[in-house]
């Protein structure tokens, strides 16, 4: 929730620097107030707004895309699942969410927003046991009751809107290397350390595909020291730092957007009233209030017909 909270807490302020400029340029325009050098501080915090609102909505369309790209790959490689899968499925209260796909690769992943769903890979299902088999689709199980895949869509988006804050990429990164790492918690309680221990160093190379880029998916050699560490010791391992370069970048970055808003919304000298900031973001909180209910909507599709587990 702390990452939903964030996201919109920024579409909130967004909202709110982009309203109090304008309604003060127009009215110390009526009144010839307005000085060159507020006119151009006002044109180059509205373009960056600008681009931070385009930078946001491509992120947006372009995952739609893929996501589009990766349901139809899934429905053309989709194969009768055998009885052992769907009754697995039924074991861990995944009962029609699991699809088999024709493919020879040792891979797994949960995808889809408004309904997700976990793919097993032909691969997978005959290179593990049945023991294994329920530790990974508990795995994803995880990530569809704790809706991953819209989680990850908002970190991605509010990592390339506020592209002037590079420690919100590296922040993005850290969170999905620990919703992995809780995907495994919950898969070893509910089955148990070895089994899967066993599916990750069968299925460590990952799936060669494109289409997986901001999906949830079991596999693949990034994160599996920290994991196997996790499995050997019962505690989450030390994710990497941010890093002092990012943060200071994200420091100089944030004030000069600050600054930059200031300069914009003061016309001279004069600073923007408290007043002033409150009736903005007074205006703003409707359409922040849309952004919310739109979360709740998509995360409410997102979990009809699927038990409550784990709560995120």
């Amino acid at each position: 929730m702390a990452l939903v909270a964030l996201s919109l807490s920024a579409y909130l302020v967004c909202l709110a620097l982009g309203t109090v400029p304008l309604p003060l340029a127009a009215s110390r325009t009526s009144n010839a107030l307005l000085s060159r050098g507020s006119v151009l501080s006002l044109i180059a915090f509205l373009i960056v707004l600008v681009v931070c609102t385009a930078q946001g909505i491509r992120t947006i369309c372009r995952q739609a895309r893929a996501s589009l790209r990766l349901g139809r790959r899934v429905r053309e490689l989709m194969l009768t699942s055998p009885p052992v899968l769907a009754e697995a499925a039924g074991e861990v209260g995944l009962s029609g969410r699991v699809v088999l796909l024709d493919a020879s690769q040792r891979f797994s992943f949960a995808f889809g927003v408004l309904t997700p769903r976990i793919a097993v890979s032909r691969g997978l299902l005959e290179g593990v046991c049945a023991d294994e088999l329920r530790a990974v689709l508990q795995h994803e199980r995880y990530h569809v009751v704790n809706r991953d895949p819209l989680k990850a869509l908002l970190a991605q988006t509010l990592s390339a809107t506020f592209f002037f804050i590079p420690a919100l990429e590296s922040l993005r990164l850290r969170y999905l290397a620990g919703r992995e790492l809780s995907a495994d918690r919950s898969a070893a309680t509910m089955c148990g350390r070895p089994p899967l221990a066993g599916a990750l160093l069968r299925v460590v190379q990952g799936s060669e595909w494109n289409d997986l880029d901001g999906v949830a998916a079991i596999g693949g050699p990034e994160l599996l020291d920290a994991r196997v560490a996790q499995l050997e010791t019962g505690t989450e391992p030390k994710l990497p730092d941010i890093g002092l370069t990012r943060v200071a970048l994200s420091l100089l970055g944030a004030a000069l957007f600050a600054a930059l808003f200031l300069a914009s919304a003061s016309v001279l000298g004069a600073v923007i009233s408290a007043t002033e900031l409150l009736d903005a973001f007074l205006c703003a909180a409707p359409l922040s209030g849309l952004g919310i209910a739109a979360y709740w909507f998509v995360a409410w599709c997102a979990s009809r017909r699927l038990c409550v587990g784990e709560p995120s």
